[in-house]
């Protein structure tokens, strides 16, 4: 009889173990909170948190911050909560390392590194050959109306002003070419040179009046215009060479 009733108190015991541990972080996690809500910093395990494991510990803690800033309205005032309150119940998280396991750290990201001068000169070609050949198919069409329609310059424009803009171009390219070739800094900084030269002849041919025919209708009548190249092909010949003179000069002056 006395050993049945002690059978039976043992298996009632270990039947309501685990409501213990349960009612166990539930007085941790009510202890936290108080401590939370009276600004109390907690330096020691108190009596509701002992024997649980920490595992456990940091789950109930855990809930204490969330629960202290459920309150408030927005992530980031709710995370501004949690950092302000963590200082009074910091003692009673710790991490917990893993068992059986060695410790897996997140890779960290490798630095990232500007582009290289070589990149950024090979760039520059790039962009320097795709602006030449905008140039030329400009130029081809400038000399094939000219001779077509009998024009001449107004107001200062003529062959020279574009076959010095042209071979300015090319001869840029040319140095920046051999720049890439040698290594040569001088090199690169005439190009760099020439390409300013070769854009300000450009913008001046974009300003001034087009190129006219010869022959007037009646007497004392302007030259009707012909007209220039196409607005599009214009506007990718400049952005073009604003690229070219970008590029160029982050090479000119990039680290090697």
């Amino acid at each position: 009889m006395v050993t049945g009733m002690v059978l039976t108190g043992a298996a009632a015991g270990c039947s309501n173990q685990p409501a213990v541990t349960r009612n166990s972080v539930t007085s941790c996690f009510q202890f936290a909170t108080t401590a939370i809500q009276r600004h109390v910093t907690v330096t020691a395990v108190p009596a509701p948190c002992q024997g649980l494991s920490q595992t456990e510990v940091n789950v109930a803690v855990s809930r204490a911050l969330r629960a202290a800033a459920s309150g408030a309205r927005g992530k980031v005032r709710q995370r501004q909560i949690i950092t302000r309150d963590i200082p009074y119940v910091a003692d009673l998280r710790r991490a917990v390392p893993a068992s059986g396991s060695p410790a897996v750290t997140a890779p960290q990201p490798l630095p990232s590194r500007p582009p290289s001068r070589a990149a950024l000169s090979i760039a520059a070609l790039i962009a320097w050959l795709v602006t030449v050949g905008l140039g030329v198919s400009m130029m081809a069409r400038w000399i094939t109306r000219t001779r077509r329609h009998g024009m001449q310059p107004r107001r200062g424009r003529g062959p020279v002003l574009n076959f010095t803009h042209f071979g300015l171009a090319l001869t840029g390219l040319l140095a920046w070419i051999s720049y890439l070739a040698t290594g040569l800094a001088g090199l690169a900084w005439a190009a760099c040179g020439l390409l300013l030269a070769v854009a300000s002849l450009g913008m001046a041919l974009v300003f001034l009046a087009p190129a006219t025919t010869a022959a007037a209708t009646r007497p004392g009548d302007d030259p009707s215009p012909v007209g220039r190249p196409p607005v599009p092909v214009i506007a990718a010949h400049i952005a073009a060479a604003c690229v070219t003179i970008l590029l160029a000069t982050l090479a000119a002056i990039g680290p090697g």
